[in-house]
């Protein structure tokens, strides 16, 4: 008896060719690009909003007077500047060396990896009737009963197998076979997984481990004494923080929050 998840009873995923992808900004390897660009933007940020701090725009917004600067804060601003630097040089080192360890990026393999995807949705129509008949449903009188006004929700009722997704056609000499294709709305919904909703899981996962790192770390800064005063302290002598200090921090405690966090 044929094995009905059989890689030759689904439609062929699309064949590709490789090709290196070009840089971004030429002759700036993407790879130094990704390095450059966030430090790039925190400069030119901060400067914007350290100029309207100095000129004293907008002062009914502000939390702290110039003059809580002066008597709260205890590091100059050539200080703030310098171990933010340090931190973006040893985020950078480290960058760079991760970057050495990854492939080279090619591109022409999307088409590849959406059809990837619309055979994983295939796949999981397979389920459907076997689920239905946990709870007393016969998906094949269902469908039947929809193939008229709903013909997509009845192929996916019978696992996949819809009348627009298939078409007969001979494979060999004195035979015929079924020769299979991707309905258009799984194509669809493969497309809508693999640019939108993948790469979306992908952040808000990387941005809660990031989150959760750099809490429970900081939590720990202030909890443990030896910890407080040997890297944490450094961060609290910038009381009124400068546009600019953001990443001001000892570089140790730096590296574990930021860079470690990160990598």
């Amino acid at each position: 008896m044929a094995n009905s998840l059989t890689s030759y009873d689904l439609p062929p995923l699309a064949s590709y060719s490789l090709t290196p992808l070009p840089a971004l900004i030429s002759p700036i390897p993407d790879k130094f690009l990704t390095l450059l660009l966030p430090i790039a933007a925190y400069w030119i940020l901060s400067m914007f909003f350290h100029w309207i701090d100095t000129k004293d725009y907008f002062p009914q917004y502000r939390l702290h007077t110039p003059a809580e600067v002066l008597k709260r804060n205890h590091v100059s601003r050539s200080e703030v500047v310098r171990d933010v630097l340090i931190q973006q040089v040893i985020q950078t080192v480290v960058g760079a060396l991760l970057g050495m360890t990854e492939p080279e990026d090619f591109m022409g393999k999307q088409e590849y990896d959406v059809t990837v995807w619309a055979r994983r949705i295939r796949l999981a129509q397979r389920a459907i009737p076997g689920l239905l008949s946990l709870v007393g449903i016969n998906a094949g009188g269902l469908a039947k009963n929809l193939a008229g006004s709903h013909p997509m929700l009845a192929g996916a009722l019978l696992g996949g197998q819809s009348p627009s997704s298939t078409e007969l056609s001979g494979v060999a000499a004195g035979s015929q076979g079924a020769l299979h294709s991707f309905a258009a709305w799984e194509l669809m919904a493969a497309k809508v997984l693999y640019h939108y909703l993948g790469p979306a899981v992908q952040f808000a996962v990387a941005i809660f481990v990031v989150d959760t790192w750099q809490y429970f770390l900081h939590r720990a800064m202030h909890m443990n004494k030896w910890l407080y005063t040997t890297f944490h302290a450094r961060h609290h002598r910038l009381y009124v923080p400068y546009a600019f200090g953001a990443l001001y921090n000892h570089p140790f405690e730096g590296f574990l929050l930021d860079t470690l966090g990160a990598a």
